[in-house]
C-alpha cells in the first residue's frame, strides 16, 4: 500500500508517494528539468511520447435506438472536456473528474442530476476516483451535492494532508458524513429536489406502483431472474421486451485517463439501481470493486472501470481482477475476455444468483514495447449495449461507439492499440 507524504518547497506543495513494502518511490512522471536552448531564446524539453488519453462510458445495459445519439453525444462531450484539460497540462485525475462531471450533469445518465431514486423517492449517489499510485477518494449515499465525483475528488485530496493528533484522513465517506465534509471543503449543497429530474421521478412512480401491485412486481422479478443451469439467461429477450425496458435501464458512468506524464487515474459515478434500499452502497463507490488503477516503477499502467449488476460486481471484485489480468497479459483482449467469463460470469456467486448477470468493463493499458509507448483501449460487456467514447492527444475529435451485443450474455468486446507519437513541450 502506498502512503502520501506532503512536503513544502517554497510556496508550492508536492506529493511524494512511498511504497511501504520497498521504501522506494513509484515513478510519478513529470516534465524534465533538462531543456535545450533555441535561437529565439525559448526552451523545450526533449521529445516525449504523447500519452494523453481519455476513455469514457455511459453504462452497460440496454440503450434504445431512439436514444443512441443522445448517449453518444454525452460521451463525446465528456471526452472533449477532459481532453481540453489534458492539453492544458491537467492531470489524469483532473481529466477523470471533468469527464464524469459532464456525464453527471447530463440527465440521460444515471449519475448526478437525474439519478435513480431509492425506495423512498430520494436520490442517493455514489462516486469514486482513484490513481495508479493507489490513492483514492470515495463517497456514497450522497443526496445533496450536485457532482458526487467532485466530492470524491475532495476526499482524495484531503487524504494527502496530515490531520491533528496523528489521526488518519478518511478516504470513504457516506451519507450525512459526506454532506458534512462538503461543508468543510466549502462545496455547495443543493436542495434534494434539485437533483431529481422528471424522468427519474416518473421511473420511481412507475416502479412504486408495480411494487404495490404485488402480482405485477412478482411477475417482473421472475422474468428478470430467468437463469439457465449454467447461470446464464436461458434465452434472448424479444425486441418487444427490450423496448419495454428501454427507458428503465440506466447505469453507472465511468472514465479512465492518462496525462502527459504517463500517470493514470479512473473513476465512476452512479445513482444505483431504481428502488434500492435506503443506504445501499454500490460498486461505483468501492475501490478495487467497481474501479481500480495501478502503475509500476517503469511507468506500465492499467486502469478499469465497470458497470452492471452491482452486488455481483461487489462479490467478484471484478475491477481489480480485470486490471491484474490485463497488466500482465500479452493479449489484452483475451485477458479482458477471461476476466468477464471466468472471474465474473463463472463465479459461483454469479452462477447461483437470483438475478440475471450483467457486466461491462472499460480500460486502458500503457506500456513501452520495443522502445515505443503503446496505449491499448479495451472494453467488453455481456449486456445488450454499452455507450463508449475515446480520444487521444493527437486526435481532433472523439471516437464514439454504441457497442451492441448480438447474443447476450455472451461477451462482446473490442480493443484498439495506439502507438504514441512524440511531441515537444515548451
Amino acid at each position: 500500500m502506498s502512503h502520501g507524504k506532503t512536503e513544502k518547497s517554497g510556496s508550492r506543495k508536492s506529493t511524494r508517494m512511498v511504497d511501504a513494502s520497498t521504501g522506494t518511490e513509484p515513478r510519478m512522471f513529470t516534465a524534465s528539468s533538462r531543456s535545450s536552448g533555441r535561437l529565439d531564446g525559448s526552451s523545450c524539453v526533449a521529445p516525449v511520447p504523447d500519452t494523453r488519453a481519455i476513455f469514457v462510458h455511459a453504462g452497460a445495459g440496454y440503450h434504445s435506438q431512439l436514444n443512441e445519439p443522445v448517449h453518444l453525444k454525452a460521451c463525446a462531450d465528456a471526452c472533449k472536456a477532459a481532453m481540453a484539460l489534458l492539453r492544458n497540462g491537467g492531470s489524469a485525475t483532473d481529466a477523470v473528474e471533468m469527464a464524469i462531471k459532464v456525464l453527471e450533469d447530463n440527465e440521460i445518465t444515471n449519475a448526478g442530476f437525474g439519478s435513480n431514486l431509492n425506495v423512498h423517492g430520494d436520490p442517493e449517489m455514489d462516486a469514486v476516483i482513484c490513481e495508479g499510485s493507489g490513492m483514492s477518494g470515495a463517497v456514497a449515499a450522497v443526496r445533496d451535492v450536485k457532482n458526487p465525483i467532485s466530492l470524491a475528488r475532495a476526499v482524495l485530496e484531503s487524504s494527502r494532508v496530515a490531520m491533528p493528533l496523528r489521526r488518519v484522513p478518511p478516504i470513504f465517506l457516506v451519507g450525512d458524513g459526506a454532506s458534512e465534509f462538503a461543508d468543510e471543503v466549502k462545496m455547495p449543497r443543493v436542495p434534494i429536489n434539485d437533483m431529481i429530474s422528471e424522468g427519474s421521478r416518473s421511473r420511481w412512480e412507475k416502479w412504486k406502483m408495480e411494487i404495490e401491485q404485488d402480482a405485477a412486481y412478482t411477475a417482473r422479478a421472475q422474468k428478470n431472474a430467468r437463469i439457465a443451469g449454467d447461470g446464464h439467461k436461458d434465452e434472448q429477450q424479444s425486441k418487444e421486451e427490450k423496448e419495454e425496458r428501454a427507458d428503465l435501464i440506466v447505469d453507472t458512468v465511468g472514465a479512465v485517463a492518462i496525462d502527459q506524464y504517463g500517470n493514470i487515474a479512473a473513476g465512476s459515478s452512479s445513482g444505483g439501481i431504481s428502488m434500492k434500499h435506503a443506504g445501499r452502497v454500490g460498486p461505483a463507490a468501492l475501490v478495487g470493486v467497481g474501479t481500480w488503477a495501478r502503475i509500476d516503477n517503469n511507468g506500465k499502467a492499467v486502469a478499469c472501470t465497470t458497470s452492471g449488476t452491482g452486488e455481483q460486481i461487489a462479490h467478484t471484485l471484478i475491477a481489480s481482477r480485470a486490471v491484474d489480468r490485463i497488466f500482465f497479459a500479452d493479449d489484452e483482449i483475451e485477458a479482458m475476455h477471461d476476466a468477464i467469463e471466468h472471474d465474473f460470469m463463472d463465479a459461483p456467486v454469479v452462477l447461483n444468483a437470483m438475478n440475471a448477470a450483467a457486466i461491462g468493463i472499460l480500460g486502458i493499458k500503457k506500456e513501452v514495447v520495443n522502445g515505443q509507448t503503446k496505449l491499448m483501449f479495451i472494453y467488453g460487456h455481456t449486456t445488450d449495449s454499452m455507450a463508449i467514447s475515446s480520444m487521444v492527444g493527437w486526435q481532433n475529435s472523439p471516437v464514439t461507439i454504441m457497442s451492441r451485443n448480438e447474443r447476450p450474455p455472451r461477451v462482446a468486446m473490442e480493443g484498439k492499440r495506439h502507438t504514441c507519437p512524440n511531441r515537444r513541450t515548451y
